[in-house]
């Protein structure tokens, strides 16, 4: 009987290789902001005499040390993951040094702050991303103030546009996007230092000061929520979900005007990808990688909400899968962000085609409705009843609309009944050109060239004003960082603590 029986497996000592794939590792991304923290963290230490000041001055002047050797490459060689400057100092200076640094903090500080850090940081070079894309977009409406091209609504031909107009709906689109950025990095500038993995320390830290010394707003509150309420990661992945969402949407708008059958643009030989077999293919890589972000950004967001889901401190080990997700995406749309400027200035839009494609099915045909309600005074429905007939007769007849005139308009209405209703020649002429219809929207955020030259210059103020802000946030936090070295090389040289 033993013989049909399952041999007994061999017992495990080693744990299994996926498993590795958890262990906190070296990462690029937010390794210098470990190091930072542990600077201040240290400093703070001495400064409070919470730890011996010739223990305290050891750990910081090897830090410096690892700073003058290269820090990442230092980092990368001692292991540990983000405890890397405990196993370099450990290694390099001995235990008493090394052991020294993880007083009166945890893991749960040292990943919550680094990614506080990146965050901050990363949406900062994001929002920077935003507004030169958004000033391409200001530049490429100020070049097609005067480019008609039909508007789309269902799929078929709606009203005339210009590519004005497009452009700078999409500017101010990104411009949401760069204020739900500034929001989210506002709401990151906060550390959460000093909360441990959720009640704090016995030790008199002083977390305020590590918060100055990092740059940081302020400080979280309460421990618990400091060190286990991981919203921020939702709200980062929610937040670039959406800007991708508008990334994407303006490359299906490009991607079809570059079709065969559009042919509206044409994209520069360089955001361009040639069929392997036809050598005539000009095939729109560019613009397909921009759709798909959306697709990753959805993903990422996913993962990141379902890593979140579980009562306060269960989710741990997941979440390192949601970071690099997380960083993953961001690099993706950094990286694209960078492109896309020069893509609005070399691409080719071809505005006599736009022109007449605006002019060929009737897409201004509203302001024939609107001219027959001024004219005959008459209410609005009748007059978009009379003009839907007389496009769906002349339609039928496979005659397009330059072909028609005031009379044939008048000879249908004639025949609907409507003896009394008239237009002259001019109106009707004037009533059916694009070119016309878009003039006549000046109104405030329209198309016409008065209100479109008011956009754009109120644009170009509010770019002019976020590129200010953008800097000062830029230089609060490089000068955070040049007082933390700063202060912690005077402790070092002065062998004190003031």
């Amino acid at each position: 009987m033993r013989d049909n029986l399952r041999p007994d497996p061999p017992a495990r000592t080693l744990r299994p290789a996926y498993m590795e794939s958890y262990k906190e590792g070296f990462v690029e991304d937010t390794a210098g902001y470990i190091h930072s923290y542990d600077m201040a963290h240290v400093l703070m230490l001495g400064e409070r005499g919470i730890l011996p000041a010739e223990t305290a001055l050891g750990v910081l002047a090897g830090l410096r040390e690892m700073d003058r050797l290269g820090m990442a490459d230092c980092r990368r060689k001692a292991g540990g993951g983000n405890h890397a400057g405990e196993a370099w100092l450990t290694e390099h200076k001995g235990a008493a040094i090394g052991g020294a640094i993880g007083l009166a903090r945890s893991s749960g500080d040292l990943s919550a702050i680094s990614f506080r850090m990146y965050a901050r940081h990363t949406l900062l070079e994001l929002r920077k991303g935003l507004v030169e894309l958004r000033a391409a977009l200001v530049e490429f409406a100020s070049r097609h103030v005067d480019h008609v091209l039909p508007g789309n609504t269902h799929g078929q031909h709606a009203q005339p546009i210009t590519f004005a107009l497009w452009a700078m709906m999409y500017n101010d689109a990104l411009a949401r996007d760069c204020a739900r950025l500034g929001e989210t990095i506002a709401r990151a500038n906060h550390s959460p230092a000093g909360a441990g993995i959720m009640s704090g320390t016995e030790f008199p830290i002083d977390r305020s000061r590590i918060a100055q010394l990092l740059g940081f707003d302020s400080v979280l509150t309460n421990t618990l929520d400091a060190a286990l309420s991981h919203d921020l990661e939702m709200e980062f992945a929610s937040t670039l979900n959406m800007l991708c969402y508008t990334l994407s949407r303006m490359a299906e708008d490009l991607f079809l005007w570059n079709t065969t059958e559009y042919d509206l643009i044409t994209l520069p030989d360089w955001f361009i990808g040639i069929s392997s077999m036809m050598p005539q293919k000009r095939n729109p890589d560019g613009l397909q990688d921009l759709r798909h972000l959306s697709t990753q950004a959805q993903a990422t967001l996913t993962m990141v909400m379902g890593t979140e889901r579980g009562p306060t401190g269960f989710p741990i080990i997941e979440r390192r899968n949601s970071d690099r997700s997380l960083r993953q995406l961001a690099r993706a749309l950094g990286e694209r962000l960078a492109i896309l400027p020069d893509l609005l200035h070399d691409m080719e839009v071809k505005s006599a085609r736009a022109e007449s494609h605006a002019n060929l099915y009737w897409a201004s045909v509203t302001d024939l409705a609107g001219a027959l309600v001024r004219q005959n005074r008459i209410d609005w429905r009748r007059a978009h009843g009379l003009v839907a007939g007389f496009v769906r007769d002349c339609i039928a007849k496979g005659q397009p609309p330059y072909e028609m005139s005031a009379d044939d308009f008048n000879a249908y209405a004639s025949r609907s009944g409507a003896l009394k209703i008239t237009l002259d020649e001019a109106v009707f002429t004037r009533a059916l050109d694009a070119r016309a219809f878009v003039s006549r929207r000046d109104t405030f955020g329209g198309p016409g060239p008065e209100a479109m030259d008011h956009a754009i210059s109120q644009a170009t103020s509010a770019l002019a004003h976020e590129r200010q802000a953008l800097q000062a946030l830029e230089t609060t936090l490089a000068k955070a960082q040049e007082n933390l070295l700063a202060t912690v090389d005077t402790a070092v040289k002065g062998q004190r603590f003031v």
